[in-house]
């Protein structure tokens, strides 16, 4: 399902604006903290610091990581708990990486309160997903790309993930170039387009429009998944949403990926919901990708929201490529 190729850019910015992170080498240390949702214990983040170590990185832990905060929903701490652990990895010239414990909800109350001043100094990765999309908004923002990839921990919704889950993610890091080679779809559309990739978990797309940290969407290509919506019509409202904003007409493209647990279907690639998107992009004659390997699936495969993309999408070939590299 996959190859190797290049990477590159940011919203409305040039390569050479572009705050590009530094590769990793041998005694990076990569900080992991939580933005959002509570863990259960630090015995759950074995795994992926196994996986850090492997790599001859060193796993730094947040001192609030493993917090709970009860206020209308499981915090990982309080705000001012979670915004510490951030702005020190955002911060510490020492941390070569963040990488986020999990997503759930919580990383929209720490926007307003980021000091990205010394971050922008020193750009590095920051890696996850599903809530971390606001995250992922607020450094496109900076320009400063990141990577939606697996969060550190499994949750109960993607059990049984895939080695190259992680895999990928730490090819980002030492610097490799990624080309995705994609399976066809029946609700793809033949094209070619080239612009900036954007986007993340649907949700919070659709809650950033028209907020000062919504993405640019002006000739970008636009990414989205979603899980655990319980209920079709939700996809079909942040579609319109999208619609109503003008977001969809400004687009050149778009790549959907795993929508899995949508109206009660455990299937990870819900057709119905791709029934859903297709009907919303249909008046678009624009390149469309549907299955892309990425989101609350077992095989989720990295991508970099912030960087120019080029997506082709043939008879036989579908592919996703990035342009440029730092």
């Amino acid at each position: 399902m996959t190859s190797m190729t290049s990477m590159t850019s940011m919203t409305s910015m040039t390569s050479t604006q572009l705050k590009w992170p530094k590769p990793l080498t041998i005694g990076s240390k990569i900080a992991i903290v939580s933005p959002a949702g509570a863990i259960k214990d630090l015995a759950i983040l074995d795994d992926t610091k196994k996986k850090i170590t492997a790599k001859e990185y060193k796993p730094e832990l947040g001192p609030h990581v493993d917090k709970t905060y009860q206020n209308h929903y499981r915090y990982a701490g309080t705000v001012e708990e979670r915004l510490k652990d951030l702005q020190w990895a955002l911060d510490d010239n020492s941390i070569d990486a963040i990488w986020a414990t999990r997503g759930g909800y919580g990383c929209v109350q720490l926007l307003e309160k980021i000091n990205p001043k010394k971050f922008l100094d020193n750009p590095k990765w920051f890696i996850g997903h599903s809530d971390n999309t606001y995250l992922q908004s607020y450094l496109a923002q900076h320009g400063v790309p990141s990577i939606h990839g697996q969060n550190v921990i499994q949750t109960t919704n993607t059990p049984s993930l895939k080695p190259v889950s992680y895999e990928k993610i730490f090819d980002i890091l030492a610097g490799k170039k990624l080309c995705y080679e994609i399976k066809k779809n029946s609700h793809n559309q033949k094209g070619s387009a080239e612009g900036i990739l954007i986007g993340g978990n649907l949700t919070i797309v659709a809650a950033l429009l028209g907020t000062k940290y919504d993405f640019s969407y002006k000739g970008a290509i636009l990414f989205i998944e979603e899980i655990g919506e319980n209920g079709y019509y939700k996809i079909d409202r942040y579609m319109q949403s999208l619609e109503l904003s003008g977001a969809l007409s400004k687009i050149k493209g778009i790549v959907v990926g795993g929508m899995k647990n949508i109206g009660g279907a455990a299937e990870p690639y819900d057709d119905k919901a791709y029934k859903i998107i297709a009907e919303n992009v249909n008046k678009y004659n624009i390149p469309k990708i549907f299955g892309f390997p990425n989101g609350h699936i077992a095989d989720t495969q990295p991508l970099i929201i912030g960087a120019t993309v080029t997506i082709t999408v043939g008879d036989e070939k579908t592919t996703l490529k990035y342009n440029n590299q730092r």
